[in-house]
């Protein structure tokens, strides 16, 4: 898009230039006579050894000067000035060309004379659209003939010849209304290209988003079916190691007999009161409840890791791993928040997790209860 801009810029200086050119014999307009008669003055002036610096005048005129305005700078001058401004004034007021400009002024004079006034044309091509039109004798006579040679694809050369107007000049506000719908229609193409790939980053957006929930919804349901699977086998472990529990149903123990018998059968080796013990927990229900409880890390399910030394009161905090990391901080607000508290930790807001006081638990009615929550916060 840059290169495009640049490029239809250059066209414009291009076309500017091109468009500013005045053939030596067309007449000027009166804003342009009157510029070439002041510059001649000037320069005259300034051969004659008074006259001031171009570049004085053009910072006291920047927009263009007059004799009249020359008259302010130098009526000091006297009878040397004075004799000047009463030449040019007698020019003043008949239009010409640049050829009737050269005939007012010596060679050496016009030299200097010619790059300013051309300089000015260029800076205001507004002044080109004042140019009166030409009669149509001015050039009949250079070729008598022309007219004669012509054919149907030289027609409108010919018609621009004979105004005297170059065919740049005259279609100057065409010339620039086109480049400017140019510029226009780039924009236009630029603002509906960027449209569509912005809308394109918003769909695939959406589609990543839709199946990061499916797979967050799946990883939960697979989740809720392993504990719902386990329940029975942890209600009969915590029914075994405490006395005060009140007995499980009998279809439960049937059940978790007939579902494993061997894993059963290894844990009837009841804690001795006071002994120190750790247990791996996963994440708690809506009632605060451990919903799994281990004595050995299990990943995909261990959260937290408690600590207790008469099997009823402990502390507990999350487990330092990455992959506990990783899975707690994919649902936090299913994972932690029951359990731990800190400054907004419902949102990741990095990879690790860092326990900054231990929670505590009570195990009550066969499970292990959140009594205080543990304060944690993210790092990474």
């Amino acid at each position: 898009m840059k290169q495009i801009v640049l490029t239809l810029a250059a066209i414009i200086c291009l076309a500017t230039s091109a468009m500013a050119q005045i053939s030596e014999s067309q007449t000027l307009s009166t804003t342009l006579w009157k510029q070439g008669i002041a510059t001649c003055a000037h320069y005259t002036a300034y051969a004659r050894g008074f006259g001031k610096r171009a570049e004085e005048i053009k910072s006291q005129y920047p927009q263009g000067y007059t004799l009249d305005d020359l008259n302010n700078v130098y009526e000091n001058q006297g009878r040397k000035w004075e004799k000047i401004y009463n030449e040019f004034k007698e020019e003043e007021d008949k239009n010409g060309s640049i050829n009737d400009l050269k005939e007012l002024v010596t060679p050496q004079i016009w030299k200097l004379v010619e790059p300013e006034f051309q300089a000015y044309i260029t800076e205001h091509p507004e002044a080109m659209q004042e140019l009166p039109p030409q009669p149509a004798q001015e050039n009949a006579g250079n070729d008598g003939n022309a007219e004669e040679k012509a054919n149907d694809e030289t027609a409108p050369a010919t018609a621009n010849a004979k105004s005297g107007m170059p065919a740049c000049s005259a279609n100057l506000p065409l010339w620039l209304s086109i480049i400017g719908a140019l510029l226009g229609l780039c924009a236009l193409l630029t603002a509906l290209s960027n449209r569509g790939k912005i809308k394109e980053m918003r769909r695939n957006f959406a589609r990543e988003l839709d199946r990061t929930n499916a797979n967050l919804q799946e990883f939960s349901a697979d989740a809720a079916d392993q504990m719902r699977a386990l329940s029975i086998r942890l209600t009969g472990k915590a029914i075994r190691k405490n006395d005060i529990v009140e007995e499980a149903p009998a279809e439960e123990k049937d059940a978790v007999i007939e579902e494993e018998p061997q894993a059963l059968a290894e844990e009837t080796v009841e804690q001795e009161a006071g002994e120190p013990m750790t247990l791996f927990l996963s994440k708690p229900d809506e009632n605060d409840d451990f919903t799994r409880v281990s004595d050995a890390f299990e990943p995909g399910n261990s959260l937290y890791v408690l600590n207790t030394e008469d099997g009823v009161h402990g502390t507990f905090e999350v487990i330092d791993k990455p992959e506990v990391h990783r899975m707690a901080l994919m649902m936090p607000t299913e994972n932690l928040i029951r359990a731990c508290s800190g400054n907004a930790i419902q949102i990741p807001s990095g990879n690790r997790i860092i326990t900054d006081r231990a929670g505590e638990a009570e195990f009550i009615n066969g499970k292990w209860h959140v009594a205080v929550k543990a304060i944690i916060h993210y790092e990474g």
